[in-house]
């Protein structure tokens, strides 16, 4: 039998043995404690399936577009596209998010499994494991998926646009890496649950990040996201504006998608984030503890889709390229809006929930 503390209310349970498909759960703050994930064979044969559909997917034109000329676009053609229009902050973005880190996590998922297998230390497994952890909410392929399917409305309204097979491999890649993801628990393979130690400095970096979110809000909203160009016309296209205008042309599931995502996801973050913090700081709100923690796994899950945004400005940029005819571009608002993203992100995560649940 171990004790195995809640890592959101610190809350210690006694469990004789982790058992396969079996859920623990806090009784204090209804927190999962510890969720056992499938088999080592399955998530194996899962995770390395999911690596060669990944390179198909990475290569597969995803979109045909036809105004002048006809345009066909894969992942990899969206960035190099990008990079060659000077939009490097976009190819950077895409590269990272649906290139890099998804490769990583699949390797890291394997080098754990085999390593136990052939007798690899476990500090190093530990250091594999608090790696796959740490990026893991940083890879974006449900949100670029996304991006795609609101960009086919943008492009239809420019261009005769025809879904080609990479449409149908990405969903399939995105099925397939989720899978991937819920059935691997990299603590199975050491049979323990390493808690993030406390740090007594998580609240004042918590308020660096939200400063900085919010100092980066003012410019992400003032500047342009999208600027487009219609035969000599330009259009700065703000994130507000953007909105305004899909709303303007019915897309009213589009406008609301992106508003929520945009505007709502980031300003709810910070402002739960600040109610923790005072939370924390300050003992208040007690009989709110346990609606507050479960208010945070939600907020801090959801926080990565206001990346939403960024991916279809990108994706439609790398499309949309007739210079002074018909263009898209990756707009200044860009870089800022993504700071945003990962500075309310960054709050969250630094932030220690078991805080708000300790007696001052």
């Amino acid at each position: 039998m171990q004790k195995v503390p809640c890592q959101y209310c610190d809350t210690s349970l006694r469990i004789r043995k982790f058992t396969a498909g079996f859920e623990y759960t806090c009784p204090k703050c209804n927190g999962i404690v510890y969720r056992s994930g499938a088999s080592s064979a399955s998530i194996v044969v899962m995770s390395l399936s999911t690596l060669v559909i990944f390179f198909w997917m990475i290569t597969s034109n995803i979109l045909t577009v036809t105004l002048l000329d006809t345009k066909s676009r894969s992942v990899l053609d969206s960035i190099v596209i990008l990079y060659d229009h000077n939009y490097h902050i976009g190819a950077a973005i895409l590269f990272l998010t649906i290139v890099l880190i998804p490769i990583m996590m699949i390797v890291l998922i394997n080098f754990i499994i085999f390593g136990d297998k052939i007798g690899i230390s476990h500090q190093i497994l530990r250091k594999a494991i608090y790696f796959y952890n740490l990026i893991k909410d940083w890879n974006m392929a449900e949100v670029y998926l996304i991006g795609i399917l609101i960009s086919m409305i943008k492009l239809e309204e420019l261009t005769t646009m025809e879904i080609n097979l990479g449409f149908w491999v990405n969903v399939l890649y995105v099925f397939m890496f989720y899978l991937t993801v819920v059935w691997f628990n990299p603590h199975d393979i050491l049979d323990t649950v390493d808690i993030k130690p406390k740090d007594r400095d998580a609240v004042k970096k918590s308020i660096l990040y939200l400063v900085l979110a919010i100092i980066f809000i003012i410019p992400s909203n003032v500047l342009p996201i999208m600027p487009t160009y219609k035969f000599g016309v330009a259009y700065e296209n703000t994130i507000w504006k953007g909105i305004v205008t899909l709303w303007e042309d019915k897309d009213f599931f589009i406008a609301g998608v992106i508003f929520i995502t945009s505007i709502c996801i980031p300003l709810i973050k910070i402002l739960t984030v600040f109610i923790m913090i005072i939370m924390a700081k300050y003992n208040l709100f007690e009989n709110y503890r346990k609606e507050m923690t479960i208010y945070y796994r939600f907020t801090d899950a959801w926080g990565k889709y206001s990346m939403l945004d960024v991916f279809v400005v990108v994706i439609a940029a790398s499309f949309v390229q007739y210079d002074q005819l018909v263009r898209i571009e990756s707009g200044t608002a860009i870089m800022p809006f993504t700071l945003v993203v990962f500075f309310t992100m960054m709050a969250s995560k630094t932030f220690d929930i078991r805080s708000i649940w300790e007696k001052k």
